[in-house]
């Protein structure tokens, strides 16, 4: 049967949001869907909850998987996908009623390849055209040449540290379905780190037009403690690696984008050693250091820290001591760091 979209909800363990989720999709203005909930092997009654939705609604299809992690969810539900157009939606996340009757009139209407709206991110409210998270992009449609000026060059960053062009985020955003099985099927399924990333810039960049609905917070992103834990997590940094590896293969380094990537490595090097200063790692000070010190070492050797342009006094100090290996005098610029921006936020 023809369909003109596909939404794709990757289910993992997320029971007291799911309903949520399910509902804000059903209730959409635009109807002309058909929703693949992937239940990636969940055990706490999320995948009962799937199989009580599809007697409800025609237009449900659940797959029930070994856990595989959420690449491999989003592989099995776009494979199995028969829409014209597909989107992901995170089963801890809410949708407004109209967002895919939007961004369906805007694919239609300009042929685009993406469309991309502002989201509300529930635990701090601020549409992502607000900055911070993202480059200040004009709404309204880009054609090639337009992409080529305005979006490519800027895209992973947009010239500040930890500042992004487009957010690398896959739920904000609809694609085409032909277009998307390829980028998405490319995509190692043992990423866990930047695995958002790994799909939504090698697709940006094929892209030949895109729409960014700006000032319109369709999409809710609900911060969970499966979706963000600040729990430490003791492969982080190989996940790293294997993403490292994941786009220096990619077309993007072979681009004139590639500088990009660099600062890209960057900011995924300072939260890999973020992690291991995770109170609750449950390591040693000496242990600590021990992973900081091969995460120093991985960066000099690879040298995507050599010569980055980065304007604020503190970044550049953490990633000389990084290049340096100088792993205790780094911890120290942490705390202090740390310490010096709490005492600024109380004074405000």
């Amino acid at each position: 049967m023809e369909v003109t979209l596909s939404i794709i909800v990757p289910v993992y363990n997320v029971c007291g949001y799911l309903k949520d989720c399910i509902e804000s999709i059903l209730a959409q203005s635009f109807t002309d869907f058909e929703l693949i909930l992937v239940d990636d092997g969940s055990d706490d009654g999320s995948g009962e909850i799937c199989d009580e939705y599809v007697k409800r609604d025609s237009r449900i299809k659940v797959i029930h998987k070994e856990n595989g992690g959420v690449v491999s969810a989003r592989k099995a539900g776009v494979a199995a996908a028969k829409g014209l157009y597909a989107g992901y939606v995170d089963g801890d996340d809410w949708i407004e009623k109209d967002m895919y009757e939007k961004m369906v009139h805007y694919m239609r209407e300009y042929g685009c390849d993406l469309v991309m709206c502002d989201i509300v991110h529930e635990s701090k409210a601020l549409p992502l055209s607000s900055g911070g998270t993202r480059a200040d992009l004009d709404g309204g449609y880009y054609d090639h040449e337009k992409l080529k000026e305005k979006i490519f060059p800027n895209m992973i960053y947009a010239g500040q540290f930890y500042e992004f062009g487009v957010y690398p985020v896959i739920w904000n955003k609809l694609y085409k379905r032909e277009k998307l099985i390829k980028h998405q099927s490319a995509v190692d399924a043992r990423i866990k780190t930047g695995e958002d990333a790994a799909c939504v810039y090698p697709y940006l960049l094929s892209c030949e037009s895109v729409y960014f609905i700006k000032d319109m917070s369709l999409y809710h992103y609900r911060r969970s403690e499966n979706s963000m834990t600040t729990a430490y997590d003791s492969m982080y940094f190989e996940r790293f690696k294997t993403l490292y590896s994941f786009f220096s293969a990619s077309d993007i380094a072979s681009s004139p984008y590639a500088k990009q990537l660099d600062y890209y490595y960057a900011y995924l090097v300072k939260t890999s050693v973020s992690n291991e200063l995770k109170p609750r790692s449950g390591l040693t000070f000496r242990e600590k250091l021990g992973n900081i010190r091969k995460i120093c070492e991985f960066t000099r050797r690879e040298g995507f820290a050599d010569d980055l342009d980065i304007s604020e006094f503190h970044h550049r100090l953490y990633f000389n001591l990084l290049k340096r290996s100088k792993p205790l005098s780094l911890v120290v610029c942490v705390y202090i760091t740390k310490f010096v921006q709490r005492l600024c936020g109380r004074r405000k």
